[in-house]
């Protein structure tokens, strides 16, 4: 062999072998910043000692193995050494237990690929009564032959939830015995848990980078639930979120008869630019530049979008079946795409009665990151805008609909409660230093001082809960709901370095990691706090967030509450007088036919979910399913029964734009639908108009 070829080789081989030790040396790296940067700058940060390392060990084979299927007990004891000794870890830069838990995690998922390949092989006995426990689902099986049982069970009890879902939504394969369709539910269930092992592997970096982020993101997270360690694609991801830019490829996906399909190409983004993409294509697989191709062609919609999420890369192959029965293949390029202004996030129409009641719908406090928070591009002044076409149509009231939505820009949250009050403070933070910076209303005067009502609920969040509880200590509006989330704390996303300088906002543009650190508490002007009690609404309405049971105060490491002195500068308006509002709206629930149904309706959806010893046997989950739906089914007749007063009618310059737009008359068509079962909206209406006016 030609010696220059072999020095050549040899250089490249060691390239190789010395890759993974960069990964893990590049990690430790990150991980020390990390702690340096929350000792610097976080609001409250912890000792990072034996009590931190206990809660380290535990978040990050947490995060490696939320479902318990690759560990077992004895793997974890090979580990269990580091548990009261990872503090030493990040602060000195040590790699050791990094190295050996990605030596451990590669043979155990290596494992794991080699069960579901066997499983995906072997035909399942449906008829065996066999019986999958809480207690196996939520623990580490003791050993590897335990494991293989428990994924063997788990592919097995998903096999059967297929099988059910398939008799009870395609109508054709009724006749069918069951026998006959195992195959094919067995190859799509092996298929989901091989996808999720080789979204880790496609990771940027490999299985060791997965692994290696895993680790930063853990020592990130035990500081608080919001302090998180972001990778340049999440931390994208993370604005995206908050702003009315974000990289895409602009396809929307969903459940197709054979396979998941492309269901809506957006106007200008590059999969509609590409001219070879069309609603109803069928995705049979997806590929990342330098990663190998994944068969997602027996994948749900949620599988196939969680695969094109998260940090792989900008450029993408679609694999798709074409409505003629030809295949091609696509590459795209994720491009920002601007929020068109015509499909603001902010929606608002009229509830047409005897009387007229607004309602605006904001799902988030988003804002343009490349302009001005609080500016003209941000959904303070969408609202604003908003407002103004209500007000043409002489609403006697107003409903702002703030359940689900789980905060973004303060900023954008400041200058929305100036839309409602004249002038003054509307919030309050504090900085680890004790510091008492005061968030004010700077503009006088108000867009809207008529009735206004806000709905909230258990995901309403950090700024929405400011913004409630502003409107609610000034007595500007009746909040009606559910408890809040309890979130209220404020964040910052800096790259990763200690520098907080002048350059700040340049280095957030090249650096490779970032980090999202809490630095200051948030109080209500009255002093108090939301962290972890939320909100308490003036009118308790119970809604379907009541099905999920994690608030602030259920996380890991939650700040706990405290309080602080009123602001001297805030004076409150006049009483609402509560009293004959909730004397009111308890009669009316106790009283209406729709909300004792929808009472009833969640109740049984709260039962449903109980968790529960499952028998894994085809003929015992299609009976306990036909009993869970036909009871759903009757109180779902009920609610869709009843008769509401009022009928939701869209704004004029909404009337307008549906008459040129035939996807926005869809749109809308379903959303009508959907909100005209809406317990908060019925109740809200029925109160604003019986509310109190200048």
């Amino acid at each position: 062999m030609n010696r220059a070829f072999c020095s050549i080789l040899m250089l490249f081989l060691v390239f190789v072998q010395q890759s993974p030790a960069q990964i893990t040396r590049s990690a430790a790296e990150t991980a020390f910043m990390i702690t340096r940067m929350v000792d610097i700058y976080h609001v409250q940060p912890r000792a990072v000692d034996k009590a931190f390392s206990s809660d380290l060990y535990n978040q990050v084979i947490r995060a490696l193995d939320a479902d318990k299927i690759y560990f077992s007990v004895d793997d974890l004891q090979q580990l269990d050494s580091y548990r009261y000794s990872l503090d030493d870890s990040p602060l000195t830069k040590k790699e050791d237990f990094l190295k050996q838990l990605i030596v451990i995690y590669t043979k155990k998922i290596n494992q794991t690929d080699t069960v579901l390949d066997a499983l995906s092989k072997s035909k399942f006995d449906l008829k065996l009564r066999e019986t999958y426990t809480v207690y196996e689902d939520s623990s580490f099986a003791p050993h590897d032959v335990q494991r293989k049982i428990k994924i063997y069970k788990l592919v097995k009890r998903n096999i059967l939830e297929t099988l059910v879902d398939m008799y009870e939504e395609d109508s054709t394969k009724k006749n069918i015995p069951v026998v006959e369709l195992e195959p094919n539910a067995r190859k799509k269930v092996c298929h989901a848990f091989k996808r999720d092992i080789q979204r880790s592997r496609q990771t940027k970096d490999g299985l060791t980078g997965f692994i290696c982020n895993a680790w930063c993101e853990a020592v990130a997270s035990c500081y608080d639930p919001h302090t998180e360690f972001f990778s340049p694609g999440k931390k994208e991801e993370f604005q995206g979120e908050l702003g009315d830019k974000q990289l895409q490829f602009g396809f929307s996906l969903g459940e197709g008869k054979e396979a998941t399909e492309i269901t809506r190409l957006k106007p200008g983004s590059p999969a509609y630019k590409s001219g070879l993409i069309h609603e109803g294509d069928q995705v049979l697989a997806l590929q990342w530049d330098g990663n190998e191709e994944v068969d997602v062609s027996d994948g749900s919609a949620d599988e196939v979008n969680a695969f094109i999420s998260g940090d792989h890369g900008n450029n993408l192959t679609l694999t798709l079946k074409k409505s003629d029965g030809t295949t091609r293949k696509v590459t795209l390029q994720r491009e920002k795409a601007a929020l068109d202004d015509d499909n603001s996030k902010v929606r608002s129409f009229i509830l047409k009665g005897d009387h007229r009641v607004g309602f605006i719908s904001l799902p988030a406090f988003y804002t343009d990151w490349n302009g001005e928070e609080g500016g003209n591009n941000g959904c303070a002044d969408d609202v604003a805008k908003e407002i103004i076409k209500l007000r043409k149509e002489n609403i006697e009231g107003l409903i702002l609909d703030l359940r689900y939505n789980g905060g973004g820009s303060m900023l954008e949250a400041i200058a929305l409660a100036g839309i409602f009050i004249d002038i003054g403070p509307v919030g309050m933070t504090r900085d680890k230093d004790g510091k008492v910076f005061t968030m004010k209303d700077v503009n006088r005067g108000s867009v809207y001082d008529g009735p206004l009502i806000l709905l909230i609920n258990g995901f309403t969040a950090s700024a929405s809960e400011m913004l409630a509880g502003t409107l609610q200590d000034y007595h500007r509006a009746l909040i009606i709901g559910s408890p809040s989330f309890g979130k209220a704390t404020a964040q910052v996303v800096l790259p990763l370095d200690t520098l907080f300088d002048e350059k700040h906002m340049e280095r957030m543009k090249t650096a490779n990691n970032f980090i999202k650190i809490t630095i200051d508490r948030l109080f209500r002007v009255n002093g108090t706090s939301a962290q972890q009690t939320g909100v308490i609404p003036d009118i308790f309405l119970p809604d379907f967030s009541e099905t999920q049971s994690e608030r602030e105060k259920s996380l890991p490491f939650s700040l706990q509450n405290v309080t602080i002195d009123a602001n001297k500068y805030y004076h409150a308006y006049p009483d609402i007088f509560l009293e004959p509002l909730k004397s009111f709206s308890k009669s009316y629930m106790d009283t209406s036919r729709f909300f004792i149904t929808f009472n009833n309706y969640l109740d049984l959806l709260l039962r449903a979910q109980t968790v529960r010893d499952e028998v894994l046997e085809f003929d015992n989950m299609m009976q306990v399913r036909k009993q869970i739906n036909s009871s759903l089914s009757e109180g779902e007749k009920s609610i869709y029964n009843s008769k509401l007063p009022y009928d939701i009618e869209w704004n004029q310059y909404e009337k307008e734009r549906m008459q040129s737009d035939a996807e926005l008359r869809k749109s809308n068509a379903a959303l009508t639908h959907i909100l005209t079962r809406d317990t908060g909206i019925l109740l809200g209406y029925e109160i604003a108009f019986r509310m109190p006016r200048k």
